[in-house]
């Protein structure tokens, strides 16, 4: 059971890796034609598209490579999904103050629900893991042989 909970994290963690990575790609790339589909503009000049490669694409990019990271690094497998969850908790609350504070649309209760599930999902496998902590730790390799 505990091997489970190591796997689910990483499981979440690749998935992580994959929608961040995503994110972060529209963000940088295509961010007039990525924000244009939440019915937002910007006026086009330099300051205003790079704002939206920095700020969003940039913290996206971020939670991609902490994901990835603590994929590669198993001792790190644990507070890499604490920070996602984190990040992702901050997101959740900033959703919901917005729609309290400005209303609501179906745009953003689709976005919600998705950000919900996978926050959901994030906290499950990271409380999973911690309850695996054991499984998590790296080899110590200063130790002599057991006897």
């Amino acid at each position: 059971m505990t091997q489970a909970r190591v796997w689910l994290a990483r499981i979440v963690l690749v998935y992580s890796l994959l929608i961040f990575g995503y994110l972060a790609s529209l963000y940088i790339l295509e961010p007039q034609a990525h924000i244009a589909r939440f019915g937002v503009s910007i006026t086009g000049t330099p300051e205003s598209i790079n704002f939206l490669r920095v700020g969003p694409g940039a913290l996206f990019a971020a939670l991609a490579i902490t994901a990835l990271y603590g994929l590669i690094r198993t001792e790190y497998l644990l507070p890499c999904l604490g920070f996602i969850v984190l990040v992702i908790s901050c997101v959740v609350a900033g959703r919901l103050y917005g729609i309290a504070a400005n209303g609501s649309s179906p745009m953003q209760l689709s976005e919600l629900r998705d950000e919900g599930l996978s926050w959901v999902v994030m906290l499950t496998a990271w409380l999973g893991c911690r309850q695996a902590r054991p499984c998590l730790r790296a080899p110590n390799t200063n130790q002599p042989p057991a006897p």
